[in-house]
C-alpha cells in the first residue's frame, strides 16, 4: 500500500512540476541586428504569445524588443490593448526587409483602441520602445538579421 501511495505522490509531483514549467517557462529570446543596434528580442511564435505580446508590462529595456514570427505573409494587425508604455512597430516581409512602420503608438484607452494594419503583407513584426525608429533613422527597406 505504501508503494502505491508513494507512486501516486510521485506522479502528482511530476505532473505539477511539468504544469509549472509549461505555464511559467521563460520566453525564447535571440539577438538581432537592426537599425545598427543589437537587440535582444523575445520571440512570439504561438498564438497565445502573439496575443499577449508585451501587454501587462510596465517597461522594456532600451536594447530589447519583441519579434513576432508568423508562418505566412499576411496583413497582420496589432493593437495596444493592455499596454502600459508606447511602442514603435515595424513590419517586415519574408526577406526580413521593413515594409511598414508605425511610430509612437500609445496604449489603448477605454475610448479608443485602434488596430494598426499595414497596407502590405508581412511575415515578421518587431515591437520596440517608442522613439527607436527616429533615434536610429529606420526607414522602409531596412532589414534585420539574426545573430544567434
Amino acid at each position: 500500500m505504501n508503494k502505491i501511495v508513494a507512486a501516486i505522490l510521485l506522479i502528482l509531483i511530476a505532473g505539477a512540476l511539468y504544469a509549472g514549467y509549461v505555464l511559467f517557462k521563460p520566453a525564447t529570446t535571440t539577438r538581432i541586428m537592426f537599425g545598427g543596434v543589437v537587440l535582444t528580442v523575445e520571440i512570439a511564435t504561438t498564438p497565445a504569445d502573439q496575443q499577449k505580446g508585451l501587454s501587462d508590462r510596465d517597461s522594456m529595456a532600451p536594447d530589447h524588443g519583441m519579434l513576432f514570427v508568423f508562418s505566412s505573409e499576411e496583413m497582420w494587425g496589432f493593437w495596444m490593448k493592455g499596454m502600459r508604455f508606447s511602442l514603435d512597430i515595424i513590419w517586415f516581409d519574408s526577406q526580413k526587409r521593413s515594409v511598414f512602420i508605425e511610430q509612437g503608438l500609445a496604449p489603448c484607452t477605454p475610448q479608443s483602441c485602434p488596430i494598426y494594419t499595414p497596407p502590405v503583407n508581412s511575415m515578421f513584426v518587431l515591437e520596440v520602445n517608442a522613439g527607436f525608429v527616429g533615434a536610429h533613422n529606420v526607414t522602409i527597406g531596412d532589414s534585420f538579421s539574426y545573430l544567434n
